[in-house]
Formats: C-alpha cells, sequence, structure tokens
C-alpha cells in the first residue's frame, strides 16, 4: 500500500509515479496514464508538468494522484478509478457494474447509423444488455428518427446507464429485464443490437487481471461450454420480434463465427454479413430478417 505524503514537488512525484509502475506497464501507457489523470482532476495541459517541475503539490492534489496510483499498480483499470471512459467522442460514466466501452464496439454503432442515416420514418430499436448505456445513447444522439429502448439484467448497470443518459439528455426506455427468459417483444421491432456476454469461462486464463480482476463477470461470460448461448436467444428473441426487413446487428466472438452463421443461416434471415472490426477480427454481424 502507498503511504501517503503530505509534501512533493510534482518533479518527484512524475518520478516516483514512472517508477511504480514501470514493472506494470509500457512506458508510452505509463505516460497515458499520468497525463490523463492530471487532466481529468486538475486540467491540466501536457506541458504543465515539464514547465513547473517545482510546482508544490496540495494535499488533496497528491492524495488523488497516489490513491490513482495505488489503483494503477493492482491493475485496476484508469476508467473505473476516474469514473470516466469514452466512447464515439463523448465521455461516459463507468465503474465496476458495467464493462468499459471499447473502441471496436463504435465500428458496430457506425454501421447502424450509416445504414439509416437517411431514414425518413421512425424506427423501434432494441439493445439488449445495455450495460453503461454508450450504444442506446450514441444511437440516440445521432439518429433522431430511433424510438429506442435497452434491457440490462442488472440493476446497478441499468442505474449508470440511466445517468449517462441524463448526462446526454437524450430519452431511452430502460428496462430492467432478464434477455434469457424473452420469447417476443411486445412491439415488432425494426432494429435489435446487441454486444452480449461471449467469453468463455475456460478463456479466463488467457485474460489480463484489469479485465478480470475489475469487470463484471456478468457481462463477460457464457454458461460452460455454451459459447453461442446468449447469440442463440438474442437470435430466437430476433426471428419471432424483427418485422420483415428489420435489421439485427451483434458484436461476436471470432472463434465462433462459422457456428453463429450456421445457427442463424437455420432461422428467418438473409443477407448475412460479418465484418472485421479495427484489428482485423470478424467482430461484428448484420442479418436481414426475411
Amino acid at each position: 500500500m502507498i503511504v501517503l505524503i503530505l509534501y512533493m514537488l510534482l518533479n518527484e512525484f512524475r518520478n516516483h509515479f514512472n517508477s511504480s509502475l514501470t514493472d506494470y506497464y509500457p512506458k508510452s501507457e505509463i505516460i497515458a496514464f499520468y497525463r490523463r489523470l492530471t487532466d481529468f482532476y486538475f486540467k491540466w495541459p501536457p506541458t504543465f508538468s515539464i514547465l513547473n517541475p517545482e510546482y508544490h503539490l496540495k494535499k488533496d492534489e497528491l492524495q488523488k494522484l497516489s490513491l490513482a496510483l495505488e489503483g494503477l499498480m493492482k491493475f485496476r483499470p484508469i476508467q473505473y478509478i476516474i469514473n470516466e471512459s469514452h466512447f464515439y467522442g463523448r465521455t461516459f460514466y463507468v465503474d465496476e457494474h458495467v464493462l468499459i466501452p471499447r473502441r471496436e464496439t463504435e465500428d458496430l454503432v457506425k454501421w447502424v447509423l450509416r445504414d439509416f442515416k437517411d431514414a425518413e420514418d421512425h424506427y423501434n430499436v432494441l439493445e439488449l444488455g445495455t450495460g453503461s448505456g454508450c450504444i442506446a445513447i450514441s444511437l440516440a444522439i445521432e439518429q433522431s428518427k430511433f424510438n429506442i429502448k435497452a434491457l440490462e439484467v442488472s440493476k446497478a448497470a441499468l442505474g449508470v446507464a440511466q445517468k449517462n443518459a441524463l448526462h446526454h439528455n437524450v430519452e431511452i426506455d430502460f428496462i430492467h429485464q432478464d434477455m434469457r427468459i424473452l420469447k417476443v417483444w411486445d412491439k415488432t421491432l425494426n432494429v435489435m443490437i446487441s454486444n452480449p456476454p461471449y467469453i468463455e469461462p475456460d478463456e479466463k486464463k488467457e485474460m489480463l487481471p484489469n479485465v478480470l480482476d475489475y469487470e463484471p463477470h456478468l457481462a463477460l461470460f457464457t454458461p460452460d461450454n455454451e459459447p453461442l448461448y446468449f447469440y442463440k436467444k438474442i437470435i430466437l428473441l430476433a426471428n419471432s420480434s424483427l418485422g420483415s426487413n428489420g435489421c439485427l446487428y451483434l458484436e461476436i466472438n471470432p472463434k465462433f463465427e462459422e457456428d453463429l452463421l450456421t445457427f442463424i443461416k437455420s432461422r428467418s434471415f438473409r443477407d448475412i454479413e460479418v465484418r472485421n472490426d479495427i484489428f482485423g477480427k470478424k467482430r461484428m454481424l448484420k442479418a436481414v430478417k426475411s
């Protein structure tokens, strides 16, 4: 545990920060951590520490930075330390009840928005497993023709999503509901979208501690030996709830692309397309209801 010191010069703390994290993170990441923390807490520009090495850190400034450093040394994600993450050019509140939004998920949002950029009518949209609400909120901000409902099984996560919707001043109907028990939606849908749990429990041994030890397992993992469990639930719901020409968008696990394609092709869907994410992995799927 880090002992909080009551007095320290900025250059002394910066050296202490860097040396403390050297065995845990790459140098470039340590620099990024420091800049993000000082910007978030104090709104300091990147040059502040260079131009003011003899700056006397105030007690509260030193305490904030020291506690953040302690968290980073335990591999706690910086997004949870500052309760902030970026997605689609905006900031979102996050805590350990929700997944940290990923850059690759932005491409799923972009895909939907491109498909409906010329929308003239209103469309009923349902997101399954909204988490922080970043997908639903981004869609609502960018496309006013979407009437969005978002489901979430975790009450704590739902509270985070509602907080983010209020912050971004969008109206979304957030619903506390378990997607696993839904058979049909009560209103014909035009769009369904989901980034469901898709990691097999066996993959835990390959995961980094910043994910495995902090992000909610409820939003990460499938049941044992059922890697398509949530996809099957979603596809069956989409099969019964999407109107003709309705679109289903999914973030997928590249490891099970072929099995997922086999399953969805056995249902009433056409124009099935898989796209790569920014890292070249097959990460997104779209299917149109026949």
